[in-house]
């Protein structure tokens, strides 16, 4: 998965303000219809994320994911031979069904989480820093590419790489979870009368059905936290970039630049898996929030070389905690069993408030020539969901009682 991960970041995530510039010239884009490329990439991936994940739940990755790559890699390839704004919009729009290419997506993390259980952050943290270490080569390998091919051909290249990278191996090497191979969770041995032989698990997991979750104060919380952080997320996504570059920065000295923010996501991803087999999450969530409120301000403040990397560096720290937390609290508070179906309700909620969040920035932009106003309202987002977070604790089992795992 963390292949899969890695081939992500060639889809247009990180790498997409990159983009912004020469296609706007060509194709006389506004920032706001950037951002609605966004939008409808998260709200149709948000309209079918229950499906997607009841799918994920039954069947697994391993069709799943090689299927939606070939989808998403030639969706990529006709935007290299897009001629108008709406045929992009479009296009994403495509690309976004599936849930493969969405940031945080239910369709790379919810296999994972349904392998380990006392080894869970650790799992995850290690298939998240495929991520990181995606944006790390992609984003300057864009740049390199749109030097030198233009975008039209850089869409090209990097619909091929996705799809050659994230098919093969998903065929070769997923299954749906470890029972179904005569396993249990975190890789211990069963015995032939199907008895645990390894070490003994000390957590007993809950399961908790959609219909249970949906009655706790903790999912609901959840989803009020990460729709105000994922409008966010979201406005910040798509014009980070663009708002150094018209700052006066060279576009390779950016894109090295959030290079070191995917550096910084990936490292941080490997911490904050351990951490979350340690800690409870909900203050780990808590902190990436403040690390985003501290880079933006950066953002604001930034004159040289030096606020762009510490502003990139926090962000990506901060995304690297983040990408854990979503992928962790979840399964920590409602188990495994209904994982995929029970972020397929919430995952709705973050996606298409992080698809509103682009083209909000963006229209702020047009209508006020400058970004400065929405920074301040991202700072906003990101301190509320701060506050809230840390207050979710993990909820109590109407039958079973509280669950160990935090």
């Amino acid at each position: 998965m963390w292949a899969v991960n890695f081939s992500t970041m060639a889809t247009g995530n990180l790498n997409f303000g990159l983009f912004v510039l020469p296609m706007s010239n060509a194709l006389n884009m506004s920032r706001s219809q950037f951002g609605w490329t966004q939008t409808t990439r998260r709200v149709s991936a948000s309209l079918s994320s229950f499906v997607v994940g009841r799918l994920i739940d039954r069947y697994g990755p391993r069709i799943f994911i090689p299927v939606s790559a070939l989808a998403i890699g030639l969706c990529l390839f006709l935007v290299s031979r897009a001629t108008s704004p709406w045929h992009i919009i479009v296009l994403f729009g495509v690309v976004g069904v599936s849930g493969l290419a969405t940031p945080n997506g239910i369709v790379t993390s919810v296999p994972v989480a349904k392998w380990f259980l006392r080894k869970r952050g650790k799992a995850l943290a290690i298939a998240t820093t495929g991520l990181g270490i995606g944006g790390i080569v992609f984003l300057p390998f864009t740049q390199f590419l749109i030097s030198n091919l233009g975008w039209r051909g850089a869409w090209s290249a990097l619909a091929l790489i996705f799809f050659f990278i994230a098919a093969p191996i998903s065929l070769i090497f997923l299954r749906r979870q470890p029972e179904d191979m005569g396993l249990v969770v975190d890789g211990d041995k069963v015995s032939p009368d199907h008895s645990d032989t390894g070490k003994e698990n000390p957590l007993v997991e809950i399961q908790w059905t959609v219909k249970e979750a949906l009655h706790t104060g903790a999912l609901w919380k959840l989803m009020f936290v990460f729709a105000v952080t994922g409008m966010a997320q979201g406005g910040a996504s798509v014009h980070r970039i663009p708002y150094w570059i018209e700052r006066g920065f060279d576009a390779h000295i950016v894109s090295y630049a959030f290079s070191a923010d995917a550096a910084g996501a990936a490292t941080m991803a490997l911490i904050s898996g351990w951490l979350a087999d340690r800690f409870p999450i909900r203050y780990i969530a808590g902190i990436s929030f403040v690390g985003f409120t501290v880079a933006i301000f950066l953002m604001i403040c930034g004159f040289d070389e030096v606020f762009l990397f510490a502003s990139t560096i926090t962000f990506g720290l901060s995304v690297g905690a983040g990408m854990v937390v979503h992928s962790y609290i979840f399964a920590s508070y409602f188990g495994r069993e209904f994982l995929g179906a029970i972020r397929g309700i919430v995952m709705p909620v973050n996606l298409i408030s992080a698809g509103l969040g682009a083209p909000i920035v963006g229209y702020m932009h047009d209508g006020m020539g400058t970004y400065t106003s929405a920074w301040w309202l991202l700072i906003s987002l990101y301190a509320i969901g701060a506050l809230v977070v840390v207050t979710v604790t993990p909820p109590k089992h109407p039958v079973l009682g509280n669950s160990p795992v935090l």
